[in-house]
């Protein structure tokens, strides 16, 4: 080997070395940042020999460094963290209400089993006040817990209305994050010569990450490395151009009392002066005829809906979403209907001459007055809304079931007449009340007839209240599953992302016992090489 070769190749071999160890630091360092992904210093031959004569070209030199990554597997990583978090928001937001449809001493159902025990106890003795009192007490325990259910639902709605509204806010402050870091990514790369750092492509990964964990979506990468991300194919970020969540009115800052009709995603246009605005959430719409006047109707007469859709799909903020428009609407009316059903069945109760006997159950009044909503002969506004809910047009009543299908948009048997009766203010159960008092005239129409009448009507409130909590707790059941499922398979995942991407400390430790071991081998060629060179300067000069 030529000298010159052997000092080349020495230096080459240091090279790699110090290469070999930066890197080695950087994945040591990196180890503990979320989202780091492991580098290697890539080492390619420089030249072969030419022939076994002439050994020059042996040497060897750092080509660049090798970012051990999957975009398959990055891909797929990304997507199930969009589904877990939507499992975990949605489990997380109904929590309260499944503790509080699972403890007895919270349950509707023990309730009303005591109220109409007090109700039987009435019949056999119906002077007895003890147990008349034991009637008004048991009453006022149902409506605690009819009230305590609504306002936890309620509760939900507005935890998520907050919620939704922080998560597209943290969203807004990212997008504008990763438009900045494509564009130092594109201006990095230039084909053939130079691409971007790792570093970037990390921080690009990271940012990608934490949006579809708030907004589910889809990642795009682009062939020059920067990220695309897009909702339900509608771009969030196009390259290096950040489109951001508003309200109509085109302000960024979502508040949590802004209605999910009034959520727009804002896409700059290519003259910045003309932005467009897309609906994140359409509501649920009757179906018009061709003239576009007429409500389209099925065989049975109800109104054909357009179900409602959202680009938000998963993610927290999917989760959200889905509260505020599917669940709590749905579980809303179905304990304000319990509460019409409880005003109605009970207060219109006769005793042996047919006289009603004093209202037990009612609404707070909505309006200035102090006059309750009981629904009795003399409440007449009252009498008539709940009336118009519960009466079919042949003047027979609708069953508890029938209703709660007939207000669900999604129904074959939906009528918006149902829908509208039962959303009305004036039927919410948070204002549901005990207007019974512990006096004496509360009872005094109140005989064996009225209290076995009353005691009959037990059967009739086994249906709703079945379907409230059964319903109620299959969803949350069957959201645990879920989430149960999903967090399986993005450990899997991670998992195996990790196998590749991730840092082994004891492999880096190798690494760098191997990097110092070249390095000290190519010190010592070059200083074999300066003492050969300085003897043969000795034996010419002297």
């Amino acid at each position: 080997m030529r000298t010159a070769a052997l000092f080349d190749s020495a230096m080459s071999g240091l090279q790699s070395a110090q290469s070999g160890m930066l890197v080695t630091s950087q994945n040591v360092t990196g180890s503990s940042v979320e989202g780091y992904v492991r580098r290697t210093s890539s080492v390619r031959v420089n030249g072969l020999s030419p022939s076994s004569i002439d050994l020059t070209g042996t040497s060897f030199a750092v080509e660049g460094f090798t970012r051990y990554f999957d975009n398959l597997l990055q891909g797929q990583l990304l997507s199930q963290q969009s589904k877990t978090s939507y499992s975990q928001a949605l489990t997380q937001s109904v929590a309260p209400l499944d503790a509080m449809l699972t403890e007895p001493a919270t349950s509707i159902a023990t309730a009303l089993g005591n109220f109409f025990n007090a109700a039987g106890s009435i019949a056999n003795e119906p002077t007895n006040s003890a147990y008349q009192q034991s009637l008004i007490g048991n009453a006022r325990l149902v409506a605690d817990r009819v009230r305590g259910l609504a306002n936890a639902v309620g509760q939900i709605s507005s935890n998520a209305s907050q919620a939704l509204a922080d998560v597209l806010n943290q969203a807004n402050s990212l997008t504008p994050q990763l438009a900045s870091v494509n564009s130092k990514i594109r201006a990095a790369a230039i084909p053939g010569l130079a691409a971007a750092s790792p570093d970037l492509l990390d921080e690009r990964d990271r940012i990608v990450g934490k949006l579809q964990e708030l907004v589910g979506g889809t990642t795009l990468i682009n062939e020059d490395a920067s990220a695309s991300f897009l909702l339900n194919g509608q771009h969030l970020v196009d390259r290096e151009v950040a489109n951001k969540f508003t309200n109509t009115a085109g302000t960024s800052v979502i508040r949590s009392d802004m209605p999910l009709s009034d959520l727009r995603i804002k896409v700059a246009s290519l003259d910045g002066r003309n932005p467009v605005y897309v609906k994140l959430v359409l509501p649920s719409v009757a179906q018009k005829q061709s003239n576009g006047v007429t409500p389209l109707l099925d065989t049975n007469g109800n109104s054909v809906m357009v179900p409602g859709q959202t680009i938000l799909q998963d993610g927290k903020a999917g989760a959200y979403v889905h509260l505020l428009q599917n669940f709590v609407p749905t579980v809303q009316k179905s304990i304000n209907l319990l509460a019409t059903q409880l005003v109605r069945s009970i207060n219109q109760v006769t005793n042996a001459a047919g006289t009603a006997i004093a209202p037990i159950f009612g609404f707070a009044s909505i309006t200035s007055s102090p006059t309750p909503l009981t629904g009795i002969s003399s409440d007449t506004a009252g009498k008539a809304l709940l009336d118009g809910l519960w009466k079919k047009t042949d003047t027979t009543s609708y069953v508890y079931s029938e209703l709660v299908e007939g207000s669900n948009p999604q129904s074959s048997n939906y009528r918006q007449t149902i829908d509208a009766a039962l959303t009305k203010a004036e039927f919410d159960a948070r204002q549901f009340k005990v207007v019974g008092t512990f006096d004496n005239s509360q009872f005094t129409f109140m005989d064996a007839t009225a209290s076995a009448s009353l005691q009959s009507k037990r059967d009739s409130f086994t249906s709703p209240v079945t379907f409230i909590t059964s319903s109620v707790a299959t969803t949350i059941a069957t959201w645990k599953n879920t989430l149960q499922s999903d967090e399986a398979l993005q450990k899997s995942l991670a998992n195996q992302k990790s196998s590749i991407t991730g840092v082994n400390l004891d492999e880096e430790a190798a690494n760098l016992v191997k990097y110092q071991q070249l390095y000290n081998a190519s010190s010592k060629l070059m200083q074999t090489g300066k003492q050969m060179f300085d003897t043969l300067l000795g034996m010419l000069s002297g």
